[in-house]
């Protein structure tokens, strides 16, 4: 710590400050409070029955290179936005302004107790789909209370996001693609929902027609969508400015390559053994399930040490073998401790003091052992105490690797 931080605070904390001196100087709000515990403004609105919260750590690293003009600025949009009071909206009124997203399956979770997780539901491997009101300032992610509001189910909200989509998913198709080996960055501006376009069935499929080859899809993070025709072999470059892109952004998204299935829908670019582009694909599945159990890992350690609830949260193991095999991940199961396992290739069966005795493929410890994922909890996490019974045991040993 410099000397004018331990007069002025950290970095973050005199970003805290500027967002609360924007806060209370805003129209609309009664009174806010800084709560550093999570790095949050709580904003009391004129009127309102409880304060909403301006979470700071993406806007504090999206504006870490800005002036402190560029970021009062920032803060004052969000703010405003925060203050004014909330739209007026029957669901024939909001209806047209959905549109479906894709965000990592931690997002919205991982946040103090007592906060409303966003609609959502399952889209592809550690990615979930939610439902945004798009409007002309910003958009607002759907809670489940709003669907008492309007007095529909989930899936007509999804059916009808997914129907705006559609529209703009067909206008994409009318312009001019490009033919042969060209690469297309699509960059989103707010309104172009570009990386929810693959959730529009068909949609990839059909620019590999208008390309001429299919096509391999990448969204390293919310904004950035990147198309290119999928090569016989030499990918590395792509994977490798992808995998760096991915964890550059402050909103990532996935390093995953996507590619249109046999039914149209997208699906994780999953190349055989053997393919020239096997452990690429390895590797960033393994990459973005490392990122969100080790969020997600963070989050429940926290979390249960303050509910003093006695379980140990597995961390997720990644490796890539010396003698360039595939990217593994690997959940370790402690003899004797209760933990709570993240789902894996593999599980390494350890005792304490001695350490690892072998190693087992997941759908095999999955089948013998029984497990069972635990209710909520997204990743997937699977909760174990003592080792399985020997007779168990002996089975699984039999399946064990090197």
């Amino acid at each position: 710590m410099g000397l004018l931080d331990r007069f002025l605070g950290s970095p973050q904390r005199r970003f805290a400050q500027l967002a609360l001196r924007v806060a209370r100087s805003t129209p609309g709000v009664e009174h806010a409070v800084y709560q550093p515990d999570d790095f949050a403004i709580a904003i009391h609105r004129i009127g309102a029955a409880g304060p909403a919260r301006l979470y700071l750590s993406n806007v504090y690293r999206e504006t870490a290179d800005a002036t402190q003009a560029e970021r009062r600025e920032r803060l004052a949009k969000l703010v405003r936005l925060m203050a004014a009071p909330p739209p007026e909206d029957t669901w024939a009124t909001v209806r047209p302004k959905l549109r479906p997203v894709i965000r990592p399956v931690t997002f919205g979770v991982a946040g103090p107790v007592g906060l409303r997780p966003p609609l959502s539901r399952p889209a592809m491997p550690f990615l979930r789909e939610l439902v945004v009101i798009d409007t002309p300032e910003a958009m607002a992610y759907v809670i489940p209370d709003r669907l008492d509001e309007w007095g529909v189910p989930a899936d007509e909200v999804f059916t009808a996001a997914r129907s705006n989509l559609a529209d703009i998913a067909r206008r994409s198709l009318e312009q001019e693609w490009p033919r042969g080996a060209s690469v297309i960055r699509m960059i989103d501006d707010g309104d172009g929902y570009f990386t929810s376009l693959l959730l529009t069935p068909g949609w990839l499929a059909e620019v590999g027609e208008k390309m001429g080859s299919p096509v391999l899809a990448f969204a390293p993070d919310n904004n950035t969508l990147l198309l290119a025709p999928l090569p016989d072999e030499g990918a590395d470059p792509l994977y490798a400015l992808v995998e760096k892109n991915f964890q550059d952004a402050v909103r990532y998204l996935s390093p995953v390559g996507y590619v249109a299935g046999s039914t149209g829908a997208v699906v994780p670019y999953a190349p055989p053994s053997g393919h020239p582009h096997h452990l690429l694909a390895r590797r960033a599945d393994a990459v973005l399930a490392l990122t969100e159990y080790s969020n997600q890992t963070d989050w429940l350690t926290e979390q249960y040490a303050k509910a003093g609830v006695d379980v140990h949260i597995g961390r997720l193991i990644a490796v890539e073998p010396p003698d360039g095999g595939p990217a593994e991940t690997i959940a370790t199961w402690v003899e004797g401790s209760s933990t709570l396992l993240p789902r894996a290739d593999t599980v390494a069966f350890a005792r304490p003091g001695t350490g690892i005795e072998f190693r087992v493929p997941w759908r095999h410890v999955e089948e013998q052992a029984g497990l069972q994922p635990e209710p909520i909890l997204a990743p997937a996490r699977y909760r174990v105490d003592a080792w399985p019974a020997p007779e168990v045991l002996a089975e699984l040993r039999i399946h064990g690797i090197d």
